[in-house]
């Protein structure tokens, strides 16, 4: 709960919070996925790719109801979206 206040005011500084939920060990599966996803988004802006499909996979596990199938589209998107952005700089 305190990552997602805290991404609200500077998302890049709660990856802390969510890493340490996942530590700690939160209960239920949904919440987990939320946490990995986030952690994906904020790997996406730093530009870490590797990272971020590691989280989105694991969202992915997590999402057996698929209710952040829609989300984690979005963010396999903005995934896709760092590469060519990448391919734009190096023309």
């Amino acid at each position: 709960l305190l990552g997602l206040m805290e991404w609200r005011k500077a998302p890049l500084q709660s990856e802390k919070f969510f890493k340490k939920a996942l530590k700690l060990g939160i209960q239920m599966d949904h919440y987990v996925a939320l946490a990995n996803l986030n952690l994906a988004a904020i790997c996406i802006a730093k530009r870490n790719k590797r990272e971020a499909q590691t989280y989105i996979t694991e969202a992915k596990k997590k999402d057996k109801n698929k209710l952040l199938t829609e989300q984690i589209k979005q963010i396999k998107d903005q995934l896709g979206m760092i590469d060519k952005q990448q391919q734009v700089r190096y023309r």
